[in-house]
């Protein structure tokens, strides 16, 4: 398994552990169209795992766009003080607890290493066509 490939699995894991840690863990419901943005989040990493599994030429990009926007979205539904109904869960505001602090910490770092690996793969791949 390359290393763009088990970057992906590690986001997928900690995103599918986030969705759990808010169903069952947490009181209080994430707003409606925040958690179809995680959601859909969660399936275009899910296929940005299956396309570095197959080694295409597009999961780098795709690597570094999800990852990246992982992270991004991860600190502004969360870290950020509410600054959006539909968008905002402020965990400064919520009863939570260590485990699902470290989970919007760990997601947001999977998300960054996500990143770096595509622009990695990319690198390598532009390197090894100008060698041809």
């Amino acid at each position: 398994m390359t290393t763009l490939a088990r970057t992906a699995l590690l986001l997928v894991v900690l995103l599918v552990l986030h969705v759990l840690d808010h169903e069952l863990r947490q009181a209080a419901p994430v707003p409606g169209p925040l958690a179809v943005v995680g959601l859909a989040g969660t399936v275009i990493a899910a296929g940005v795992l299956l396309i570095a599994l197959r080694r295409h030429p597009l999961a780098p990009p795709a690597a570094v766009a999800v990852g990246l926007g992982t992270a991004f979205g991860f600190a502004l539904a969360h870290l950020l003080p509410h600054w959006s109904g539909a968008f905002s869960q402020f965990y400064g505001d919520l009863d939570v607890d260590g485990v699902s602090w470290a989970s919007v910490f760990a997601t947001m770092a999977a998300g960054l290493t996500l990143g770096v690996a595509g622009l990695r793969a990319m690198r390598s791949a532009r390197r090894v066509a100008l060698e041809r």
